[in-house]
């Protein structure tokens, strides 16, 4: 894990650590990424961020609206049904989704939780690149690194995070979850390329010893 770490210290993927994202942003574009290539969740990001920039222009907005914009992301019309909720809890709860990440991680994870829509994945990404909190978020990318190398047998987001977690010291969390996409992007695909692998000799999956 560490190694695959260290491949990707200077890669442009781990600019986004560099930065504070905007939580409500962070939030909007992790639940139009659900089963949408990343070129159209960007697309469809930026056009729905010209037409609604908080919490109220999407309360104020029709489900129709909503759905045009988010038009060409898998399950637009369901997405429009989540973030019109989402964006109705927030403001109905008067929440402050930037003062709410800065919360110690399990009090702010449980209020994001809470919100229609969002599920374990989501929270931690705004977790992560909102709120700054080192933690790996567990994508397809990750799951798969992670049973490849032998860390968890488990698809149960929890348990594949606290494998991650256990393999990965303090600090180094953040640059794990991208590390690990930008790997599977590249060689850990779904048809993987082992002979290009790295760390092929001690992957089990690969061919070499487990540990």
């Amino acid at each position: 894990m560490m190694e695959i770490i260290g491949l990707y210290e200077d890669h442009p993927i781990m600019e986004r650590l560099r930065r504070r994202e905007d939580p409500f942003k962070v939030l909007v574009r992790t639940i139009i990424s659900q089963r949408t290539r990343d070129t159209l969740t960007y697309r469809v990001s930026e056009r729905f961020f010209e037409r609604f920039r908080t919490p109220e222009d999407v309360v104020q907005a029709s489900l129709s609206e909503l759905e045009e914009v988010l038009r060409g992301a898998g399950l637009y019309r369901q997405k429009a049904r989540w973030i019109k909720a989402c964006c109705e809890r927030i403001v109905e709860d008067g929440l402050d989704l930037g003062e709410v990440v800065r919360r110690p991680i399990e009090e702010a994870r449980r209020v994001l939780l809470e919100l229609p829509g969002v599920g374990p994945k989501t929270a931690d990404v705004v977790l992560l690149f909102a709120g700054g909190h080192d933690l790996c978020p567990v994508d397809v990318h990750v799951r798969r690194i992670a049973r490849r190398l032998g860390l968890t047998e488990s698809r149960d987001y929890e348990r594949v995070q606290r494998a991650v977690h256990a393999a990965v010291p303090e600090g180094k969390r953040g640059k794990a979850h991208l590390a690990l996409i930008q790997f599977g992007r590249d060689v850990c695909r779904s048809r993987p390329r082992c002979e290009e692998c790295p760390v092929r000799d001690r992957c089990p999956t690969g061919g070499g010893e487990s540990g």
